[in-house]
């Protein structure tokens, strides 16, 4: 297993000096999906997925992800949510007082975090529940 996430993160590395080198003649740029541009984010997500795989697969520490698991088993339902459940209404409803608290500048970050919160909140009802989105 070990051997697995070694090969992830020779692959991520391997893919970010590609995306480097054709950087030189197809910039990186994000607005047009340049293929420099897949190369290099593709090569970040390699490395993050061999370093989450080898911390929680292979090592074991697996309680402190349980936050992104609660995200994870409802990830296309709190994506789709967005149509039919006003969310920046509900996260003002209950937190308003703490925005307004937080003043400018950190009044966005602290909506932010209580946009989350609430997102968050209504996935781990859903997970207690055992209700699941399923494709």
């Amino acid at each position: 297993m070990a051997r697995k996430a070694l090969q992830l993160l020779i692959m991520g590395i391997v893919s970010l000096v590609l995306a480097q080198l054709w950087n030189l003649v197809f910039p990186i740029n994000k607005n047009l999906w340049s293929s420099s541009f897949v190369l290099h984010v593709g090569g970040w997500s390699l490395i993050l997925l061999s370093f989450f795989y080898y911390i929680i697969d292979v090592r074991g520490f697996k309680r402190w992800a349980f936050f992104f698991t609660v995200i994870g088993m409802n990830s296309i339902l709190i994506y789709m949510s967005g149509q039919f459940i006003g969310w920046r209404y509900t996260t003002e409803a209950v937190f308003q007082w703490l925005i307004q608290l937080a003043g400018d500048p950190l009044n966005l970050l602290v909506f932010a975090l209580c946009y989350m919160a609430v997102k968050w909140a209504f996935l781990y009802f859903l997970y207690k529940k055992n209700v699941f989105l399923r494709v």
